[in-house]
């Protein structure tokens, strides 16, 4: 179950269109998320889904349409900008510090909300000694909640591929963003991990925050209180995720039936 959700999207995706050079990638795409929602976004290999996800987040700019996020255009707004405004991502492929700590990973979820500044973070004022010493301690309770307390001091990029998603993860929500955005995020998991990752969206889910995942597992997706079909670039389906297996043109065109 998921809370309960408001008239007024959190974020609005508005006539998105986009190509790369000839190749029409995306076409006028259309959507709202509600806050308190889960929404999952599907669709066959080269639908367009993360290029959608880049536009979203910031790493491209869409040649056509707009992006609205708490009733505010963000269409040309940085990524830092909207990671500041609690908007978070993942990545297909988990992209962690190798080098540095799973806890240090963590900390760093942490920086874009430092008040002292880099100036403070450099003299070690005091109220830059308190934030660390803050840091510390989400990290340390984000670690735990997320199950990598028997790594937390190995570097990220000396865990297992299937947890360093979690590190990703666990990074991306150590400050509680308002909408996060995964892809794909049970690639590597074993079955027991899905599940508990599955039983860990619904919680982070019930404390107010607002998901949107891309993913090929259905497993997964269930989560999802709405899901819209992506294909050829245009959304040809929403609703339920019953209502969804039973549409034809989805059967046809992702579920090969």
């Amino acid at each position: 179950m998921t809370t309960a959700q408001t008239t007024k999207p959190l974020l609005q995706v508005a006539k998105i269109s986009h190509s790369f050079g000839g190749l029409h990638v995306l076409r006028g795409v259309d959507f709202g998320v509600s806050a308190g929602s889960i929404t999952g976004l599907i669709g066959p290999n080269g639908a367009g889904k993360s290029t959608l996800f880049n536009i979203i987040s910031g790493f491209l700019t869409p040649q056509h349409g707009s992006v609205q996020f708490d009733g505010r255009d963000i269409t040309r707004d940085p990524v830092q900008t909207r990671a500041r405004a609690g908007l978070v991502r993942t990545f297909q492929t988990p992209k962690v510090f190798a080098k540095l700590s799973v806890r240090e990973n963590l900390m760093l979820g942490c920086y874009r909300h430092l008040s002292s500044g880099v100036g403070g973070n450099m003299l070690r004022s005091r109220r830059s000694r308190l934030e660390i010493e803050q840091m510390q301690a989400q990290a340390a309770e984000t670690g735990e909640r997320f199950g990598l307390g028997d790594v937390m001091e190995r570097p990220a990029g000396q865990v297992p591929a299937g947890r360093q998603r979690i590190v990703e993860l666990a990074r991306g929500c150590v400050t509680a963003p308002r909408l996060l955005m995964l892809d794909e995020p049970s690639s590597g998991l074993n079955t027991t991990e899905i599940e508990q990752l599955r039983e860990l969206l619904r919680q982070l889910n019930s404390e107010g925050i607002t998901i949107v995942l891309v993913s090929h597992d259905m497993r997964l997706v269930d989560v999802a209180s709405r899901v819209h079909v992506l294909c050829f670039g245009s959304i040809i389906a929403s609703g339920a995720m019953e209502q969804i297996k039973r549409d034809e043109r989805v059967r046809e065109a992702y579920l090969g039936i």
